[in-house]
């Protein structure tokens, strides 16, 4: 039986998802964390089987808190739960080390599924990554870190509100700003906004 733990900053969310996992014969324990660090932190001292993490999260996100303990911990299996079904975001998630990727919408669906067939030998599950057209291509030029604050800025959220989100510095997202600017060439945050509406990555 396997020891599971949930990553996601919302509590309700944390809760749904023990309700549908805590009854499952696969599962004997089921954690919980509120942020990538503390789950970092937390596997210091305890041996899990499964991460389920959310792709969004204040601080390191879901793909850069995966991309971290994957470094560390080779054999966990991780289950990223994501609202994006854009196939470039499915591809950075499965490059950083996450072995499933499910959609909050599909998760009544197809996560015990996704559990089951990763406790009995699955490496990948993920939705088929169809072709990626050069938009997607040319917002691979970003790290994670700035694809992150790129989605936030064309969601229309401001500079002072992503980094209390994100807990890092105001200076530091605007710097991230200027670096998006410059490698994809826009100007504006108009210019954010369209290209992420291109590219169908709008929340």
């Amino acid at each position: 039986m396997a020891k599971l733990l949930i990553v996601d900053d919302h509590e309700v969310v944390r809760s749904g998802l023990k309700r549908l996992l805590e009854n499952n014969v696969l599962i004997s324990e089921i954690y919980e964390c509120s942020s990538g660090e503390e789950a970092f932190r937390f596997l210091f001292n305890t041996n899990i089987d499964i991460i389920i993490m959310d792709i969004s999260m204040p601080g390191k996100g879901g793909i850069e808190s995966t991309q971290q303990i994957r470094k560390r911990y080779s054999t966990i299996k991780i289950i990223i739960l994501s609202m994006h079904d854009n196939p470039m975001i499915i591809k950075k998630a499965i490059s950083a080390g996450a072995n499933a990727y499910i959609l909050k919408n599909e998760i009544s669906d197809n996560l015990l599924v996704a559990i089951d067939k990763l406790l009995h030998g699955s490496d990948t599950i993920a939705p088929s990554i169809k072709y990626i057209d050069k938009k997607n291509n040319i917002l691979e030029l970003l790290n994670d870190k700035e694809f992150e604050i790129f989605i936030s800025i064309s969601n229309g959220e401001d500079l002072k509100k992503i980094s209390e989100n994100l807990n890092i510095s105001y200076k530091s997202v605007a710097n991230y700003q200027t670096s998006i600017k410059r490698k994809l060439s826009i100007k504006n945050t108009l210019d954010f906004y369209n290209l992420a509406k291109e590219n169908n990555l709008l929340g």
